[in-house]
């Protein structure tokens, strides 16, 4: 059972996020100090230690709630699971809308990659989303013309290099539109009509 967190430490703590988020947009991580950080959320730094030791642990907090969220953004529900090109798949369209409502936090971690393991946990959740959804293929009898973990290592990196360009544009499609691309990419590939046929 989860313990709701007072309202004035969530303020708090979102104040003190908020104030690294800014600077990690203007300068190198190793560069940002406790005294700019508890400076830029207007609070003082006995309020900052009295939540965290360092500002790493504040870093780190943050990057688990990221990924977190993250994660049951993208379950795959039994439901869910339908082959159709045409048609955006819900879990996409909840992995573009959690982006969108955290866009800052994303655009500094994956398109400028101020923390690069974060950007390998976010592959590793993309991962475990194709795995999931390549088994429901391979129970369904769909037979594969390349390796399965090759497939699933391709499908993978073009997910998160769709996301990344995605925000570095500063998102100019839909949660919908962004989903039904991925979607069609994934299935019958990004043309009219198959060139190689």
């Amino acid at each position: 059972m989860s313990i709701k967190m007072d309202p004035r430490v969530r303020r708090t703590k979102a104040m003190f996020e908020e104030a690294l988020l800014e600077l990690m947009e203007e300068k190198d991580y190793k560069k940002i100090t406790v005294r700019e950080i508890s400076e830029r959320s207007t609070l003082n730094r006995a309020t900052f230690y009295l939540h965290y030791y360092d500002k790493d642990e504040l870093l780190e907090q943050m990057l688990q709630d990221a990924l977190e969220q993250l994660r049951i953004s993208v379950q795959v529900k039994d439901m869910e699971f339908k082959y159709d090109s045409e048609n955006p798949h819900p879990i996409f369209i909840r992995l573009f809308n959690k982006m969108i409502e955290q866009s800052r936090f994303y655009k500094v971690m994956l398109v400028q990659e101020k923390v690069p393991y974060f950007t390998e946990s976010v592959r590793e959740i993309i991962e475990t989303l194709v795995e999931k959804a390549t088994h429901y293929m391979v129970e369904d009898k769909i037979e594969f013309k390349v390796p399965v973990e090759m497939s699933i290592a391709y499908i993978t990196s073009a997910y998160l290099g769709v996301i990344i360009w995605w925000l570095k544009k500063d998102m100019p499609y839909t949660p919908a539109h962004m989903a039904k691309q991925l979607t069609r990419l994934s299935t019958v590939g990004p043309w009219l009509e198959n060139p190689y046929q």
